[in-house]
C-alpha cells in the first residue's frame, strides 16, 4: 500500500513504521552476511523460465512447441511454466537449504548436435531441495565425484563432474588397441571421457545441456550466461540476434580492460565456493592485481615435461588420474603404468557408426592431461590452481581466506581442463539432496510465486491528476488496484491487470484520473496466479 500524497499525521505514522522496518532489515542483514547465505541469485525468481527451441525462434515458457521435432524418444516436455533461479533459502546453525527448479532465468537453448539437427532432450523443472554445509573442512582422504550433481550454481542450476560417465571398452590390444566408449559399468573405467571433448556441441549458448533420463539442466564448465548476468569480466558480449556469449579481455580498440575479481558463481557439495576465472595474483593479498587463474593441467603432448601420447600410445595414466580413479595411491610413481588389457586407443584410432567417423584424438579422455604439480612445478609460480582446480586464498567475500574453486579458461576465453572442479572434492562432501528441512530452520528468502510484492510511490500527473503505479510483480499473476481516502475502506478501481511478461515489475498508467490526489491512497492486490509447475 502506497499513498499519492499522505496527510501529515498519517505521514508521521508511516515514517515511524518505515524506520522500524528498516531497522529490522539491518538486523537481519547483519545476522546473515555469510556468503553461503547471501550469494544466491534471487533477483529473477518471480520470472518464468524460458527456452529458445530453434535458432531465431522466440523464447517460450513451455516446450516443445507443436511442430518442433527432434530425436527425443522419451517424449518429456515442460507442459506448465516454471519459475527460474533460486526460489527459497533457509538455514540452520550448520547448514543452508536451497530450493530451486534448476532452470535459469536467462533464455536457455537452443541445443544442437554435430549434424545440425536438434539435440534430443529438453530441460525439465526439477524439485531441488539441496543442503550445503556452512562449515566446510579439508578432507585428509579425498573423495571422487559421483555421477550426476556435485554442487549448485547460485542460480539453482546443477553442477556436474568434468566427465560424462563414459569410458573406453577395450575389445583387443594386439596388434593395436580396438574398442569403443561405453557408458557406466560397460566401460573399462581406465580411460574416462572428458565431457567437454564430446558433449560441448550439445551445449546451449549458456554452456549447459541436459540428459534424456531426467531433463536435468546442468553445467560441466564455466556458466557463460550466468557469468554475463553477474558481470564477471564479460565485455558486452551477448549477441541478441545469434544468442551467443563471447569473451574478450580487451575493448574494441584492442586495449586491455581492467579486471575485477570474479563473483562467486556456485557452491560444491563439500561447502567450498566456486568463483569465475579471475582472482588476485597473490593468493593472500587482496591489493595485488587481478589475473586469470591458470589451470594446473596440460595435455600430454610432449611439452612441459609430459609424455607424448601421440607417440607412446595410451599405456599409462597420469598420477592424479590413477589416484582419483582409485587405481593407486598418492605414493605411486608418475606416470602410473597400465597392463595391456588396460590400454586405451591410439590418438589416431577411428571408428565408424551412425553418427559418422569418430577419432579418439588427444584430449578425449581425462587421462590425456597431466598435472604440473606432479611434474615438479610449483603452484603459484607456473600455475595457480591445484589438482582439484582450486587454491587457498582471500576473496572479496572471504577477506580472511578460504579454499576456493575457480572456473578454468584459457587466454582466448575457451574452457580449459578441468573446466570447473577436478575429479575429486578438496573438502569432505556431505551436501546434496535433503528430503526434509529442520523445523527450526530460519526462512531467509521465499521468492517465485511466494514473493511479497512492493509498490513504489505513485507518480501523479499535475495537469490531469492521472496516477501511474509501478510494483514488483510475479509473472503469471493478475492484480487488482484499490483506492482509499482513509486507509480503512478500499474501493476496487481496476481489475485483472496482468503482470508484465518476463519482467521484474508491472506498470499501470492513467489510474484514478478524478481522484483528489491530496487524499489518495493506493494498494495493489494479487488476485490470481496462472497454473505453474510446482
Amino acid at each position: 500500500m502506497v499513498r499519492a500524497n499522505l496527510l501529515t499525521s498519517a505521514s508521521r505514522i508511516l515514517n515511524a513504521l518505515r524506520l522500524a522496518f528498516v531497522g529490522l532489515i539491518l538486523t537481519k542483514s547483519q545476522a546473515t552476511a555469510e556468503p553461503i547465505l547471501t550469494s544466491w541469485f534471487t533477483n529473477n525468481s518471480a520470472i518464468l523460465a524460458r527456452v529458445i527451441e530453434t535458432s531465431g525462434a522466440a523464447a517460450n515458457t513451455t516446450w516443445p512447441s507443436a511442430g518442433v521435432a527432434n530425436n527425443n524418444t522419451g517424449g518429456a516436455a515442460q507442459t506448465l511454466p516454471a519459475y527460474s533461479d533460486v526460489q527459497r533459502i533457509r538455514y540452520t546453525a550448520t547448514d543452508v537449504y536451497i530450493n530451486a527448479n534448476g532452470l535459469a532465468s536467462y533464455p536457455m537453448g537452443p541445443w544442437y548436435v554435430n549434424s545440425g539437427a536438434l539435440f534430443g532432450f529438453w530441460p525439465l523443472a526439477r524439485d531441488y531441495q539441496v543442503r550445503i554445509t556452512r562449515t566446510p573442512t579439508a578432507a585428509v582422504s579425498k573423495t571422487k565425484h559421483p555421477g550426476g550433481m556435485i554442487g549448485m550454481m547460485v542460480n539453482g542450476v546443477a553442477i556436474y563432474d568434468l566427465g560424462d560417465a563414459f569410458s573406453f571398452k577395450q575389445t583387443a590390444n594386439t596388434p593395436t588397441v580396438t574398442g569403443t566408449d561405453q557408458m557406466g559399468a560397460g566401460g573399462d573405467g581406465y580411460w574416462s571421457r572428458d565431457a567437454l571433448a564430446v558433449e560441448v556441441v550439445t551445449f546451449d549458448p549458456g554452456f549447459a545441456h541436459q540428459p534424456g533420463n531426467n531433463g536435468q539442466y546442468h553445467y560441466h564448465a564455466e556458466p557463460k550466461a550466468l557469468r554475463y548476468q553477474l558481470g564477471d569480466n564479460m565485455r558486452a558480449t551477448y549477441d541478441a540476434v545469434r544468442k551467443l556469449y563471447t569473451y574478450s579481455e580487451t575493448d574494441p580498440s584492442g586495449t586491455s580492460v581492467p579486471l575485477h575479481h570474479s563473483p562467486l558463481l556456485g557452491w560444491a557439495y563439500d561447502g567450498y565456493p566456486i568463483y569465475g576465472p579471475y582472482g588476485y595474483s597473490n593468493n593472500l593479498n587482496s591489493a595485488s592485481p587481478v589475473v586469470r587463474m591458470r589451470t594446473g593441467f596440460v595435455l600430454r603432448n610432449g611439452q612441459n615435461g609430459t609424455q607424448d601420447l601421440r607417440l607412446t600410445g595410451r599405456v599409462t595414466l597420469p598420477k592424479w588420474a590413477a589416484i582419483a580413479q582409485g587405481y593407486t595411491t598418492a605414493a605411486s610413481t608418475n606416470p602410473f603404468p597400465l597392463t595391456a588389457a588396460q590400454y586405451g586407443p591410439s590418438t589416431s584410432y577411428t571408428t565408424s557408426g551412425p553418427g559418422g567417423i569418430t577419432t579418439y584424438s588427444l584430449g578425449r579422455y581425462t587421462g590425456d592431461y597431466e598435472n604440473l604439480g606432479d611434474l615438479g612445478q610449483t603452484q603459484g609460480t607456473t600455475f595457480d590452481l591445484d589438482q582439484y582446480n582450486g587454491r587457498t586464498c582471500v576473496t572479496p567475500e572471504f577477506p580472511g581466506g578460504t579454499y576456493a574453486y575457480f572456473v578454468a579458461i584459457d587466454a582466448n576465453g575457451n574452457t580449459a581442463f578441468p573446466h570447473m572442479l577436478g575429479k575429486e572434492y578438496y573438502g569432505t562432501p556431505n551436501g546434496g539432496n535433503a528430503t526434509t528441512v529442520p523445523g527450526n530452520a530460519t526462512d531467509l528468502f521465499h521468492g517465485g510465486p511466494s514473493l511479497q510484492e512492493t509498490l513504489a510511490r505513485p507518480a501523479v500527473d499535475a495537469g490531469s491528476g492521472n496516477v501511474t503505479l509501478v510494483w514488483s510483480s510475479v509473472e503469471g499473476g493478475s492484480y487488482r488496484i484499490e483506492r482509499s481516502i482513509d486507509l480503512t475502506n478500499w474501493t476496487p478501481i481496476v481489475s485483472n491487470v496482468p503482470a508484465a511478461a518476463n519482467a521484474l515489475q508491472t506498470t499501470a498508467t492513467n489510474i484514478g484520473g478524478t481522484l483528489d490526489t491530496n487524499r489518495g491512497f493506493y494498494r495493489v492486490v494479487r488476485d490470481r496466479l496462472a497454473p505453474y509447475d510446482p
